[in-house]
């Protein structure tokens, strides 16, 4: 791949955010006309479009990166990128672009996203025995993590397979956290919602700043469960993995755990299916309220789903999970995208 950066600057002006400093430079040019961002869009829609973010520097300046799958695409944006300097330098703005250099972050386009996710889930021929895992879980001591530091009241619980130093008993476990919360935390910002949807709709999953599923590589003493030797043909590829505790009312609000371009895929298996409900969103009647859109939408459960059984998650689209009697255990597992035809051929 090809990168080039641009960094855009609004000399004696000073912006409170990212969204303030966008609206500001999109109005001279507009995403429909401005052939650039045309060229650029349809590139989105064919990859994904987090090939293309802007990263905002306090208090005027953005950098808009700019991801291309080959050097043909590439070289169709160059004479489209120096017009778009010229527009934007005649109203006042500053504008600097980078050479081009090659980008070795690998990711899923679209296109082989949905040649794996053929299904919201899809069942793997990895089956944990359930039995064995729950006399294993019962006897372990390491310790339990309550999941985030949110919803506090309810029984969720989690304790990491694989994590950032290979310990069980970290003090403070960011991988037993929604990582957007954690990311977000980290920001220092304000605990306000429309902080953290700003955050969570604009976060790359290039950034060095923040922790994604791939910076957790260690596994921890859990990984040496009997039960969880069936994992051993997938444990090299394995990322930020947990085993999640519910007990009644535990439960996961509507939320999506990857986007295009994905760098990560991720295995969901449960040992107690008739005790919880893993849901995804689709069309219907309205059912659940989503409360980071602040929209009513249907939420369709899976049948059939085997215990102990592994399954690929489609975590892209939105989903929600709750329990409805207690002891109920998780497989939360994610990998890095190397282990993509191994998964390929596992699927049954």
């Amino acid at each position: 791949m090809i990168k080039i950066d641009t960094v855009i600057t609004v000399p004696n002006k000073q912006f409170e955010n990212k969204a303030e400093f966008k609206n500001y430079v999109i109005q001279f040019v507009p995403q429909d006309t401005d052939p650039l961002r045309v060229y650029n869009f349809k590139l989105m829609e064919k990859y994904g479009d987090g090939f293309f973010y802007l990263t905002f520097v306090s208090p005027n300046k953005g950098i808009l990166n700019h991801i291309y799958q080959t050097e043909e695409e590439y070289k169709g944006s160059e004479k489209l990128r120096f017009d778009q300097q010229k527009e934007l330098e005649k109203k006042g703005l500053k504008y600097k672009i980078s050479s081009p250099y090659t980008f070795n972050k690998s990711a899923l386009t679209k296109t082989e996203y949905y040649n794996l996710h053929t299904d919201l889930l899809l069942p793997l021929d990895i089956k944990v025995d359930v039995e064995l895992f729950k006399l294993e879980m019962d006897a372990y001591k390491g310790k339990k993590y309550h999941w985030g530091d949110l919803y506090t009241q309810y029984p969720r619980y989690a304790y990491p397979l694989v994590n950032l130093n290979g310990k069980n008993n970290n003090e403070i476990e960011p991988a037993c956290y929604p990582l957007d919360r954690w990311n977000f935390i980290q920001t220092g910002l304000e605990n306000t919602k429309e902080n953290f949807d700003d955050f969570l709709f604009n976060i790359s999953q290039f950034s060095n700043e923040h922790l994604f599923e791939i910076n957790f590589t260690k596994p921890t003493k859990l990984m040496n469960f009997k039960s969880l030797k069936v994992l051993d043909p997938i444990k090299e590829y394995m990322t930020r993995s947990c085993i999640l505790k519910w007990d009644t009312m535990g439960h996961f609000n509507p939320h999506f755990d990857s986007w295009h371009p994905t760098r990560w895929l991720r295995l969901w298996g449960t040992t107690d299916p008739d005790k919880m409900k893993l849901r995804y969103k689709t069309g219907g009647e309205a059912n659940v309220l989503n409360k980071v859109t602040d929209k009513w939408e249907y939420y369709e459960p899976v049948e059939n789903i085997e215990a102990g059984r592994l399954y690929l998650h489609d975590s892209i689209r939105w989903h929600d999970a709750f329990a409805y009697d207690d002891e109920v255990y998780q497989f939360f597992i994610s990998l890095n995208i190397d282990a993509y035809e191994i998964i390929k051929a596992r699927i049954i």
